[in-house]
């Protein structure tokens, strides 16, 4: 779940849990649940869109496969208010389905903080509708390669392109990459985050900055958790008949 803010920071009174949605054929209904811990009233309103990939980015698109219900509350200082979230589509699960929900608190006419500005919470909270339960994660391809450099952004001064980790996931189901590190030839390692890096949803390539590798970064052992198991995967530049690197069960 991402939590996004806008504005200058104020007390965060809106918490949500969980933090991810899962629903199937035979469990079509779940329920979020909103918390107020600050001292006022607040509103909240909870939107669904479909979740797909491509282009290495995300992208969201209103549905009607799957409702809030209630989509707008009011959640009273100390209190908890709970939204049910159904899927009403009618036809068959088909493969797996992925869609966000993203919860905004909505402004009460509260005045301003001393800056002059109120900040307003984002929840981003994924659902995933048909995803195994066996916790098996998908098979992966990873590489690393060197993003190319956008004209407008080099300038004059010669500029080395970004390392980057790619992941490439052509299985069915998604897979969600957290604890990732690097480790080069020279036993250095770069990790990329000690917590949740992102998904790859089914049959899509998502890419990640590798910051402060080696100059001469050419291979590394990447050591990562994916749906909750960790794995090891040799990865490599691709250039040429570069083979990218697969996942495999760490031991």
């Amino acid at each position: 779940m991402a939590a996004l803010h806008t504005g200058a920071a104020h007390a965060a009174a809106l918490q949500v849990t969980p933090i991810r949605l899962d629903l199937a054929a035979d469990r079509p209904a779940a329920v979020l649940t909103l918390h107020n811990v600050g001292a006022t009233p607040l509103n909240a309103q909870v939107r669904v869109f479909a979740w797909s990939q491509s282009a290495d980015e995300d992208h969201l698109e209103r549905t009607d496969d799957i409702v809030a219900s209630p989509p707008i509350v009011q959640v009273a200082p100390g209190a908890d208010q709970t939204v049910r979230i159904l899927r009403v589509a009618k036809g068959e699960v088909r493969g797996e389905e992925t869609y966000r929900l993203l919860i905004d608190e909505i402004p009460n006419g509260q005045s301003a903080d001393a800056t002059g500005v109120r900040m307003q919470l984002r929840y981003s909270v994924p659902v995933f509708v048909g995803a195994p339960l066996d916790g098996k994660p998908p098979a992966l391809q990873f590489a690393l390669e060197r993003a190319a450099m956008d004209s407008a952004m080099q300038g004059s001064a010669p500029q080395a392109a970004a390392l980057m980790l790619r992941a490439v996931n052509r299985d069915a189901t998604h897979a969600q990459l957290s604890k990732v590190k690097l480790t080069w030839r020279d036993g250095q390692s770069t990790l990329l985050t000690p917590g949740l890096l992102g998904y790859a949803l089914p049959r899509a390539t998502r890419r990640w900055p590798v910051a402060n590798a080696p100059a001469d970064a050419r291979e590394a052992t990447l050591s990562l958790v994916v749906n909750g198991q960790p794995m090891t995967a040799r990865v490599r530049m691709e250039s040429g008949a570069a083979t990218p690197g697969d996942s495999t069960p760490a031991r």
